[in-house]
């Protein structure tokens, strides 16, 4: 099966680059690529993520360490920059490699199998997940265990998050692409630019929309309805259920 692969930089001739590399390399296949830091995350943090995300510091709007850290714990991240001075503050995030630019496909190789070699290393498709989560409440530093199977739905607000579980509200401070980020992708997928939905409490999928089993009915965003029908038919055709038990 080959690694998939998303690049995230704001120069179109960095871009065409890593993709001349990629295409050219056995096993790897990419999926997807943009300019845009905040459209990538929210490509990459919708679906299948990719298994590797090579990705600029320096850009716009959201640097490639903020979207490091949004990111790191489903996808294999490799920076791709012309600062040195970042390396550091990189392997924080658990960056898999630093890449400087102009990178030489040698250099490119060693990054893929620095991943190829080490099981420890993330796969996205295959996350292991704890059966809970913290999440932080209020604007102190309060938090509260959420039982993952129980969350039905999740929305986003401004600058926070209302969690649904059961007949209960929950209200954190996190963005909508960090809290995807600590959910088995198998299960949990964002609809919509506000919305992620457990796919067990689904009652009802229809073209742009779902209906909850509590009967909250949700819309499907024109950019996340090809990947998400996809995925629901995928795994009803590998016989896995999609109710709540």
């Amino acid at each position: 099966m080959n690694q998939t692969c998303y690049i995230v930089d704001d120069e179109f001739h960095a871009i065409e680059i890593l993709n001349g590399f990629i295409s050219k390399t056995t096993g790897l296949e990419l999926v997807g690529s943009s300019t845009n830091p905040l459209k990538a995350l929210e490509e990459v943090s919708s679906g299948i993520p990719p298994n590797i995300t090579f990705l600029d510091v320096d850009m716009p709007e959201l640097s490639g360490l903020e979207f490091a850290g949004l990111v790191n714990n489903y996808t294999n991240v490799i920076f791709t920059t012309s600062h040195r001075e970042y390396a550091l503050e990189a392997f924080e995030k658990e960056a898999v490699d630093y890449l400087l630019k102009p990178i030489s496909y040698e250099r490119f190789l060693k990054s893929i199998q620095k991943i190829r070699k080490s099981p420890a290393l993330v796969n996205a498709t295959d996350i292991a997940q704890e059966p809970f989560l913290f999440v932080r409440i209020g604007t102190q530093n309060k938090f509260t265990r959420i039982q993952i199977h129980e969350i039905h739905y999740i929305v986003a607000a401004l600058n926070f998050v209302e969690i649904y579980v059961k007949e209960q509200k929950i209200t954190s401070y996190m963005s909508l692409s960090e809290i995807l980020s600590r959910l088995p992708v198998t299960v949990f997928s964002r609809i919509h630019k506000s919305y992620i939905v457990n796919h067990q409490y689904i009652a009802t999928l229809e073209y742009s929309l779902v209906i909850m089993t509590d009967h909250a009915i949700l819309p499907i965003g024109r950019t996340h309805r090809k990947d998400f029908h996809q995925k629901i038919k995928a795994s009803f055709s590998s016989g896995k259920k999609n109710h709540a038990e």
